[in-house]
This record gives structure tokens, sequence and C-alpha cells, in this order.
């Protein structure tokens, strides 16, 4: 397989994330319209936050696919969105400043902008890879056939949910002969 046919299968594979940041950047661009601001301030502030998180959004969902990340798993999720969770609001800080001055900027204490986003990137995690799941498990099975990141990803997820129903049966087991015990 070429390296051009790689990159197109990984671009397919990637579409759950660009969802993910494409939704946020809209959310974003409706709360700026529903806040009062000018339509062109609203869609830049939407594209100020939707292109970076698109940006991250694909290179998390890369890892997944390329096997560096295991699906559905939250710690590196996290780790991963510790850091380009605030990278993206500072974009998006600058971004608006830009759209409501006429010149970027960065917001005031940059750092502690930064390490204030960190904190909350937890749940970002969570809601991204959420969010991730719910598109992926719609469009990896369709697209597995030809994608073998897709494949490979539908793969770990059953494998995750026969691990699940194994320790259910496990613990309802457990659960009869402690009964019987008793």
């Amino acid at each position: 397989m070429n390296t051009e046919t790689k990159i197109h299968q990984l671009l397919e594979f990637t579409l759950p994330a660009s969802v993910v940041g494409i939704a946020a950047g809209l959310i974003a661009a409706l709360l700026g319209g529903f806040a009062g601001q000018p339509l062109g301030w609203a869609v830049v502030t939407g594209l100020g936050l939707a292109v970076p998180l698109v940006a991250f959004g694909i290179g998390y969902s890369a890892l997944v696919g390329l096997g560096k990340a295991p699906a559905g798993v939250f710690a590196p999720a996290a780790a991963y969105w510790v850091v380009g969770f605030p990278l993206a609001l500072m974009v998006h800080a600058i971004t608006t400043e830009w759209a409501v001055t006429g010149t970027p900027g960065l917001p005031d204490q940059p750092l502690q902008f930064l390490a204030f986003r960190a904190l909350l990137s937890m749940g970002f995690a969570i809601g991204f890879l959420w969010m991730h799941e719910q598109v992926g498990r719609h469009w990896w099975p369709r697209i597995m056939e030809h994608n073998p990141y897709a494949q490979r990803t539908v793969e770990q997820y059953v494998h995750l949910a026969e691990s699940m129903e194994a320790r259910k049966q496990s613990a309802a087991r457990n659960r009869k002969k402690r009964k019987a015990h008793v």
C-alpha cells in the first residue's frame, strides 16, 4: 500500500475527531451570536476554536488509529488534551482578540491562562472521548472493510466489550456462590 493511500485512510479514520472540533466551533459561534457579537465576530470566534480543536483532534485520533494510544482509554486522552486543549483555547483567545480589536494579541497573563485551561482540559477530554466514540462507533464499522485503522480500532472495542462481559458474568457467578454459602 502506498503512502498516499495510508494518509487518505488515516484522514478518513479521523473524521469523528473532526466532527468534535467542528461541533465545538459551531457552539462557540452560536454562543457568540447569542451574546450579541456581530455575525463576522461570531464566525471568526467559531473558526478560532474549531480549527485548532479539529487539528488536535485529528492528532489524537491518528495516535489511536496508528496504535500509539489505546482506543477508549481516558488516561492517554487526558494526557493529550492537557496540552492540546489549552493551546487550542489560546488560539481561540488570540483569534477572538483579533476579531474584536483588529489586532491579534495574547491574553493577560498567558501562563496563568494556559494553566487554568489545563485544569479544565480533563472535562474536555471526557467529552471529547465520549463524542469521538459515539461518532466513531457509527463511522468506523462502515469503513473497516477497506480501512485498517478503523478495523484495528473496532477490534479493540470488541475485545474491550468481550472483556467487560466476561467480568460481568464472573461477578454474577461469584455473587451466586456467595449467596449459596450464606
